[in-house]
């Protein structure tokens, strides 16, 4: 591999490109320390030392400040590293570093959103939320059936939210209702069963 480049970047790093493709970011001091100038041949083991122990610590300590102000799936925080332009093996080695603490765990993830979201959010809108994050397929329909959470039960309080005396609804307003809560992704038919079990009250 050969240093093609090395270009000014932002916050006081520098772009290496090897091969005319960029490969990574360094300070100045770093790129001093290890003897780096275009048109130099880059050694495989300078190379891996510059991926996991200059660069790759770095994107472990971004991980790890990420972590401490939000709360994220793997896939967020592995695409957040690479918005902050960190090599592919970095990011990798980051992310296995915090997994392997635990800071990252999309089942638990995924247990708190749906702790938090169920009482106002259909099943389908849940899942296609948490796909959206990154939580794996076999993951959702693990963290999905644990749900106690009764759907009928979650339609009458979103509508009885939004109109203390339903069974006195005008035939427009109860069908807007009804529209409005099978876009959040509940079935047609758990709507109508709700309206007709708030009806018997």
């Amino acid at each position: 591999m050969i240093i093609t480049a090395i270009e000014a970047g932002e916050n006081k790093k520098y772009k290496i490109y090897l091969n005319d493709e960029p490969a990574f970011e360094l300070y100045k001091s770093e790129i001093k320390s290890c003897n780096l100038v275009k048109g130099m041949e880059l050694e495989e083991e300078l190379h891996n030392r510059i991926l996991y122990e200059i660069v790759g610590k770095r994107a472990k300590k971004r991980a790890m400040h990420i972590l401490e102000k939000w709360d994220k799936t793997e896939q967020q925080l592995r695409d957040k590293l690479i918005e902050n332009r960190y090599p592919t093996e970095a990011v990798e080695a980051a992310i296995a570093y915090v997994k392997s603490y635990g800071y990252i765990d999309d089942t638990s993830y995924a247990r708190r959103y749906i702790e938090c979201k169920s009482k106002s959010k259909s099943r389908k809108q849940l899942k296609m939320e948490l796909y959206t994050k990154g939580i794996s397929n076999e993951i959702l329909c693990q963290v999905l059936e644990e749900m106690e959470n009764d759907e009928g039960e979650t339609i009458k309080a979103l509508i009885l939210k939004k109109s203390k005396t339903p069974w006195l609804l005008e035939d427009n307003a109860k069908k807007k209702l009804q529209m409005s809560l099978m876009r959040k992704g509940f079935a047609y038919s758990e709507i109508d069963r709700a309206f007709s079990e708030l009806e018997e009250r």
